[in-house]
């Protein structure tokens, strides 16, 4: 990564489908939960600035989350459980809470750092509305996406004390 041209050289190899690469990893990070998101995310504002970096994580993270929620429709329980165990499932009130959930939805992927896509297995099997569940989510992820794929980019750039102030805040 201290070297973009090799970076660069790295993803040119795939012959102007980095991107669609770029954007596989990131939907397999958020289905397997191998590799952790802010690394990727910080990656894509380095590779692609900034708005690129966002819609790249952007559209890996809805593709993840799409196959997330189709798995869970197609396995249910059984899967889930093999990530989240369904007892603890059963026991998240707000998902219960037909008035609530969408803005306790919002709030706590908002907040970086939760277990999102452990909790887009969970919601997958409940009576949530998925649509709804996309749109709200998503929008949620916006500002903690963004200012990683800031600090990406400023690292790019070398302004390694302004990379380092929006990461600490």
């Amino acid at each position: 990564i201290s070297d973009k041209q090799k970076l660069d050289a790295l993803f040119a190899q795939f012959n102007n489908y980095d991107k669609l690469v770029f954007v596989a990893i990131r939907a397999f990070q958020t289905v397997i939960k191998i590799i952790p998101a802010e690394p990727l995310e910080i990656g894509s504002g380095y590779l692609y600035g900034v708005w690129g970096g966002l819609l790249y994580c952007m559209l890996g993270t809805l593709t993840g989350s799409f196959v997330i929620i189709a798995l869970s429709k197609i396995f249910g329980r059984r899967l889930v459980n093999l990530f989240f165990p369904v007892e603890k499932i059963d026991s998240l009130k707000f998902l219960k809470n037909e008035k609530r959930v969408y803005t306790s939805l919002f709030f706590i992927y908002l907040i970086p750092g939760t277990p999102k896509d452990i909790l887009t297995y969970a919601a997958s099997i409940t009576n949530i509305n998925m649509v709804k569940f996309m749109v709200v989510t998503s929008i949620a992820r916006i500002p903690s996406i963004i200012t990683s794929t800031i600090v990406g980019a400023e690292i790019m750039e070398k302004n390694y004390f302004f990379a380092a102030a929006v990461f600490i805040a």
